[in-house]
């Protein structure tokens, strides 16, 4: 129900520039813009090269049966010196799909036998704390801006000593209304009886739709930061809009430019989400979507006359049914 006017304002700014597959454009590094079927291995291998002291260390499971990619998984750990636990996600995904936090062998094992995507392990980065930022940049230019700042906050339930996690989250009053995707991640520690003040993280991955609480963080920004992830983000060939998402240990740290590790960097598709801040209005919400998409267009359009191609729909209509049969085998997002 949100997002027919957004679709109606990205039709309007297709005709007004004279293509609606030009944000396929927008950052001509990344397949399709960062619309749909890109690779975040890609993205975090550009990172990783890059600013390395700034990015959660990654590598990309290889092998067609569950032996060779679990062989695979381990030289890669072995590698990067990536411990339990660690992360294993799709290298194609969305809004948080298939998500792993991986304690065990057992764990891993189980992951392998459920998909035969592309997979890739991460270095898991604690954080505690999670913000997502988004950047823009038009060619050309000298300096990027950052256009909005989402700070992340990860639902806690707190045990009494008598109360279930079940019973726990159904009394909440916000993780109820998210209780079928907290009890199914959940699985059999729903029946678990958290001693008194023991907390229970409820969610692993920064993301709204799996039960990440989202609030405006721009009061986190500060020059040096702005500088700090400008440098980033010149450094990366083809890179002009979308989202980093970044965990860090303090607020001092982020605010300060340092200290924070680079977990996925999402293009064009990608949005600033602290219009899910409960305190904006519907129209605070469409009026930063829609001057996001403002700037996709343009920036597509000045990539687009310096000769840069967009993506055939049909390409992205194939991409896309490929991407959907692949994440109906994702497990359950932590």
């Amino acid at each position: 129900m949100f997002y027919p006017p957004v679709a109606i304002y990205c039709l309007w700014l297709g005709v007004k520039h004279r293509g609606l597959t030009l944000p396929t454009a927008a950052n001509p590094g990344i397949f399709s813009g960062g619309m749909v079927g890109e690779s975040k291995m890609a993205t975090l291998r550009e990172l990783m090269a890059t600013s390395p002291e700034f990015t959660a260390d990654a590598g990309l499971i290889s092998g067609s049966t569950i032996a060779e990619r679990l062989a695979s998984l381990r030289a890669i750990c072995r590698r990067l010196k990536i411990a339990h636990p660690f992360i294993l996600k799709p290298d194609v995904g969305q809004r948080g799909a298939g998500i792993k936090l991986i304690r065990t062998e057992a764990q891993a094992m189980a992951y392998l036998a459920r998909t035969t995507a592309p997979l890739l392990v991460q270095r898991y980065a604690e954080g505690p704390h999670e913000a997502g930022v988004f950047y823009y940049r038009f060619p050309g230019e000298a300096h990027g801006h950052t256009f909005a700042i989402t700070e992340k906050i990860f639902p806690i339930l707190t045990g009494d000593g008598q109360s279930t996690v079940e019973d726990l989250v159904w009394r909440d009053a916000r993780a109820r209304f998210m209780a079928g995707t907290y009890l199914s991640r959940l699985g059999e520690r729903r029946a678990e009886v958290l001693a008194s003040g023991e907390t229970l993280k409820l969610v692993e991955a920064g993301n709204h739709c799996q039960g990440c609480i989202f609030r405006d963080g721009m009061h986190l920004c500060t020059p040096a930061l702005a500088e700090r992830m400008d440098a980033i983000s010149r450094q990366i060939p083809g890179f002009n809009i979308g989202r980093f998402d970044i965990r860090f240990a303090s607020i001092a740290d982020l605010q300060a430019g340092k200290n924070f590790q680079i977990i996925e960097l999402n293009g064009a598709a990608s949005e600033a989400t602290n219009i899910y801040d409960v305190k904006n209005s519907l129209w605070s919400a469409y009026r930063t979507l829609f001057r996001q998409w403002d700037l996709v267009f343009a920036i597509g359009a000045a990539n687009r006359s310096q000769g840069h191609a967009t993506t055939a729909l049909s390409l992205i209509w194939t991409t896309w049914r490929e991407y959907s049969r692949q994440a109906a085998t994702y497990p359950a997002t932590d």
